[in-house]
């Protein structure tokens, strides 16, 4: 292996498999190790949809291509993906445009009765199960992968270790390489890919959800994504918790928050060169002054913040839902595991922060989610957007009208 690649492990395999708890287990444990671990689950940097043309793979193969530098500045010694693939067509998007990563190829792989198992469990989208068994079968034939890990019966913990012995004690022991030069932080840039960048005066509408701990920002954020590209009008979304989990960055806090705003910028450069009109993204944030900070690096669009409320009784309500395991499982939730009383704190700071919020005034919108469903708080959002307009071009009030998306 060359002294400057770094090793990258992609977990793959049908839905429902494991790989996003597979691959957090083995990021958390090297991070507790002392490496400088990196995690990206593959379905939150290619959320836009309809798909741009060149399909969903070009375009997750593109912005991971853009984190992966950014986490490289930041000291990052290894990368954890997970993603589904299933051809050494589709492998070869992503070889191609990271040189200097060495990969290693784990297929999870579950039976047809388990998988259903697995689905039932967790409570969210059953109506996919059968298709993600089929998925399962037709992997079984594949052979894009450097390893196959077979995952009935085994706990979390358990596959992770068995990933990590099946491709050779990975990642293994090997210093930090260095920070790329200026030339490799252009090298990912939409202009140097050869995208076409829309001209900067075509505004895109930027709707940023904000509020307190547990208050629904990302249910509620991905629904009015949803609820936008049903419009004809091509959306991206982004959930910043989601985009930037690595161990230490170079400098603490500080590095942190540049990291978050920096995978933000490069995800919105690799959307809006694939023709997005429209970006939603969820996010905890101080102040507003804090979320404008991050959208003065999203060049092209017009920002309006969104803040969601709830009452305390609800915000102890959804904080303990979570930390007991209800909702779809997101890689890294905090609360999930967490005892009564560590979530009764967790709720009682979620009701401060939302106080604190409140008597700021923050936010353009302010949603009222107090015993309402993620479809009609969705629906709120777009009515007060002026839905004759959004529904016509996908736009905000008093921005510009954005080009209508190709018909790909």
């Amino acid at each position: 292996m060359d002294a400057d690649r770094l090793p990258l492990l992609w977990l793959s395999g049908p839905s429902g498999v494991g790989k996003s708890s597979v691959g957090w287990e083995i990021f958390t444990r090297l991070s507790r190790g002392g490496v400088n671990a990196a995690f990206v689950d593959g379905d939150q940097i290619s959320l836009c949809h309809p798909p741009p043309e060149g399909g969903t793979h070009r375009l997750r193969a593109r912005n991971l291509a853009a984190l992966w530098a950014n986490f490289r500045r930041e000291g990052m010694q290894c990368l954890v993906l997970a993603g589904f693939v299933d051809t050494p067509e589709e492998v070869r998007e992503y070889t191609g445009l990271l040189p200097d990563a060495a990969f290693s190829l784990c297929r999870l792989r579950v039976s047809g009765a388990e998988l259903r198992e697995r689905f039932l469990a967790r409570g969210w989208r059953p109506d996919l199960v059968e298709e993600a068994v089929a998925q399962a079968e037709s992997l079984d034939a594949s052979r894009y992968a450097d390893v196959c890990v077979d995952t009935d019966g085994l706990t979390v913990p358990e596959v992770a270790r068995s990933v990590r012995e099946r491709a050779g004690g990975w990642p293994g022991a090997r210093p930090a390489a260095p920070p790329p030069g200026p030339a490799d932080r252009r090298a990912h840039s939409p202009a140097s890919r050869g995208d076409a960048v829309p001209a900067a005066a075509e505004k895109v509408p930027l709707l940023w959800f904000s509020g307190a701990t547990a208050v629904g920002k990302s249910t509620i954020g991905y629904e009015v994504f949803r609820h936008v590209y049903r419009t004809g009008a091509r959306a991206a979304y982004v959930d910043v918790k989601q985009i930037a989990a690595m161990r230490t960055p170079t400098d603490g806090a500080a590095g942190r928050h540049r990291l978050k705003a920096g995978n933000l910028a490069a995800l919105w450069a690799g959307y809006r060169a694939a023709g997005a009109t429209y970006l939603i993204v969820s996010g905890e944030a101080d102040s507003d002054e804090v979320v404008r900070r991050y959208a003065d690096l999203l060049p092209g669009t017009a920002l309006t913040v969104c803040r969601l409320h709830a009452s305390p009784a609800t915000l102890y309500e959804r904080v303990v839902r979570r930390g007991q395991g209800g909702g779809p499982a997101m890689p890294g939730d905090a609360l999930q595991g967490l005892g009564q009383d560590a979530l009764r704190r967790v709720a009682e700071r979620a009701a401060d922060e939302a106080e604190t919020l409140h008597r700021a005034g923050a936010g353009d919108l302010r949603i009222d989610t107090d015993g309402r469903p993620a479809g009609e708080l969705a629906a709120e959002v777009m009515s007060r957007l002026d839905p004759a307009r959004v529904r016509s071009r996908g736009v905000v009030p008093g921005v510009a009208a954005p080009v209508p998306p190709q018909v790909v």
